[in-house]
């Protein structure tokens, strides 16, 4: 399979899925989604592939799109679609880089769900977690659970004991976790079948952006770092392709690995 990386949202492949080869061209070129598509999450649920994409201030927020072969993607909803669910939110934020910030999407238990951040807010950061039994209906959303944190890019853990966790980076260099009580936050396991959990995270941003990689067989750790970290980066670099990052893995069918990296064709003298 032939990969031109660098785009946009870019598609990494660890192997060859047969589902995705059957569609008669083994070679694809990314971006397999052009244009301002930040922070990709994504998921295999059925097979059928799902990603949720920041929105910053941009409403309706928190686009969700669908493939079936991780190459024609279709816009199937926003989880994030009427005032109803955050009332007065939208219309009161104004900064540039405030809003729904770095959403992962994860699947249990038969719902879909979706985490994120907002940004500015008089009262700092508040956590949303959407949940939908249909991706395909803005309607099916829910209006979201709520907290206050301090910490930014959450994710979703459901341990084997039944308790719920958001991770979040606390900063650059460390991860920070609580627990959440299952009822009242329905959250899905984020786990890695391969003897442990891996955690994958952005090491930088913006022209210092990568992709870093760790494991545990806790949640809690401690994590063992991949000793060739960054595993992607272009910082250093003169390429045209830059700021590769804010990664997200998931598996096909067939078991075979894949992750979706956001990136820019702006050269090493990045300007935004």
């Amino acid at each position: 399979m032939k990969l031109s990386f660098g785009l946009p949202l870019a598609l990494l492949a660890g192997a060859i899925a047969s589902p995705l080869a059957s569609v008669g061209n083994s070679t694809f070129y990314n971006p397999v989604l052009p244009g301002w598509h930040s922070d990709p999450s994504c998921i295999q649920v059925k097979g059928t592939f799902f990603c949720a994409i920041s929105t910053f201030i941009s409403f309706p927020g928190i686009p969700i799109y669908a493939s079936k072969d991780l190459i024609n993607w279709k816009l199937v909803s926003h989880a994030w679609n009427r005032e109803s669910q955050l009332p007065g939110v939208s219309a009161s934020t104004v900064g540039q880089q405030d809003g729904m910030f770095a959403a992962t999407i994860r699947y249990h238990d038969g719902e879909f769900h979706v985490a994120c951040e907002y940004l500015g807010l008089p009262d700092g950061i508040t956590d949303v977690v959407f949940k939908t039994r249909d991706p395909f209906n803005d309607k099916a959303w829910s209006d979201p659970v709520t907290f206050k944190t301090s910490n930014i890019d959450p994710d979703l853990f459901w341990d084997d004991n039944g308790k719920v966790y958001s991770v979040m980076a606390a900063n650059h260099r460390s991860v920070y976790g609580t627990e959440r009580e299952a009822p009242t936050l329905k959250v899905p396991i984020y786990t890695r079948k391969t003897g442990g959990i891996i955690y994958i995270s952005e090491g930088g941003t913006e022209g210092n952006h990568s992709v870093t990689i760790a494991r545990s067989h806790t949640i809690t750790g401690p994590y063992e770092s991949n000793r060739n970290n960054p595993i992607l980066t272009n910082r250093g670099t003169d390429e045209y392709f830059q700021t590769f990052g804010h990664a997200d893995l998931f598996q096909d069918t067939n078991g075979k690995w894949w992750g979706m990296s956001l990136a820019t064709r702006t050269g090493p003298e990045l300007e935004f």
